[in-house]
């Protein structure tokens, strides 16, 4: 009845490593005519589950070399007092991740002052199978964001794309909706998703920039992105998306020159997704850069766009200590970055909410306009692994291996604070 309705054919896909199968819809969706220009996209029949492995250490006593308190030290995060208004912080799961809530608790026992800490609300389902990526997000946007109110939107492990969908369309229908929100999850693969997808995504994105909400979105773990988990770019150069959205803020990963303090470089552990999109525009709050950077660098030897650049802002991003299953390990990542970079959000949240009653929203413009709220990083390259023949290096300035360069906390609340009360004024 579903073919005959779609005018498809269902075939089953097995995966080659673990057996899994899905069924998935061939020859394209066709939708009747009276109703076919009010339909964006239809999604849930086409796209697959998103190879999400992630780069740990997994051994019992071996946590990493960063915690909430290295993190702190490292980017001058001071407390901040509480503004008395609703603050929402929020991380979106994919792929079948859930949270196991006294992992959560002992984390924050143990790493985060002593007191146990769980989430105020699960959108969608939270079943008893966690995973490493989901402990990690809940972990760290927990104890950066000074353990304000957080919620979790959890989505099976189906398919990747059609899910963005449903996530976009939970937070902005909703009266009451989270105003710092992390996604540490996307694909360097040329048209993973679809055209309608990703444009229907971009615009749910920027709604929620309107709403209030900022939307930080890890800006890869392939590097340059001409090999990628999901497969080869023959030749061309990609940044991941949805972290090209031009609205969201791309966070992509550092991590120490030596030691584990001082100055940073791009991460060697793995490659720091970073590049230029195919399919969104340079915005014209970062033009300017861009094209600095483009006519400064030297051009890495393979194909690449001139679009939307890529990540905006990077935070430390290897060796980071997670429980996950009850031990301590050591995890790597740009989904380390994204949501430590959401819980200093919230804190800066709390200091524009206390001068004008609203938070940040859409702060790329705002982040581009003051790069004196980052410490520049200069050293370093993703053209690391896979894709080590061909990258974008870090140099002076805007950079699409690191961006702006890591935050300097204690300016950005400066630079927050008088923004937001100017705007009050208004």
């Amino acid at each position: 009845q579903l073919e005959a309705l779609a005018h498809g054919e269902f075939v089953t896909y097995v995966h080659e490593e673990t057996g899994a199968k899905v069924w998935r819809l061939t020859g394209g969706v066709r939708v009747p005519e009276e109703v076919a220009a009010a339909v964006d996209t239809v999604a849930g029949f086409h796209g697959f589950p998103l190879d999400a492995r992630r780069r740990t250490r997994k051994a019992v006593g071996a946590p990493g070399d960063v915690d909430p308190a290295v993190f702190r030290k490292t980017y001058n995060v001071t407390a901040v007092p509480r503004s008395g208004k609703q603050n929402i912080q929020a991380i979106a799961e994919f792929q079948g991740q859930y949270v196991d809530e006294l992992d959560l608790s002992d984390f924050c026992k143990k790493y985060d002052g002593g007191e146990p800490c769980k989430i105020t609300k699960f959108v969608g389902r939270n079943v008893p199978v966690p995973g490493v990526e989901s402990m990690l997000d809940t972990e760290y946007v927990m104890a950066i964001g000074n353990r304000s109110e957080t919620w979790v939107y959890s989505y099976p492990n189906i398919d990747f794309c059609a899910d963005l969908g449903t996530f976009g369309s939970d937070v902005t229908g909703e009266s009451t909706f989270p105003y710092s929100i992390s996604i540490s999850y996307g694909s360097q693969k040329i048209d993973y998703c679809t055209t309608a997808i990703m444009t229907r995504f971009s615009d749910d994105v920027q709604k929620m920039g309107t709403m209030g909400i900022t939307v930080m979105i890890s800006s890869g773990d392939d590097g340059s992105g001409g090999e990628t988990r999901q497969g080869s770019n023959g030749g061309k150069l990609s940044p991941s998306f949805p972290a090209s959205i031009p609205t969201c803020i791309a966070v992509g990963s550092t991590y120490f020159v030596t030691g584990v303090s001082g100055e940073e470089q791009a991460t060697t552990q793995f490659g720091s997704g970073g590049g230029f999109s195919y399919d969104f525009p340079v915005p014209s709050y970062q033009a300017q850069q861009v094209q600095a950077y483009l006519s400064t660098v030297e051009k890495p030897h393979a194909q690449y766009a001139t679009g939307r650049g890529s990540p905006d802002v990077s935070t430390l991003g290897e060796s980071f200590t997670v429980i996950d299953g009850g031990a301590a390990i050591s995890v790597g990542g740009t989904s380390c970055s994204s949501p430590s970079f959401a819980g200093l959000v919230t804190l800066l949240n709390e200091v524009c909410l206390a001068e004008s009653g609203k938070p940040l929203g859409y702060a790329n413009p705002l982040f581009y306009q003051n790069p004196s709220m980052f410490t520049d990083v200069t050293k370093g390259t993703n053209a690391i692994g896979e894709n080590a023949l061909a990258g974008w290096r870090a140099i002076k300035g805007w950079d699409a291996a690191t961006g702006l360069g890591t935050p300097n906390f204690g300016a950005m609340l400066a630079v927050v604070r008088t923004a937001c009360k100017n705007a009050a004024r208004k």
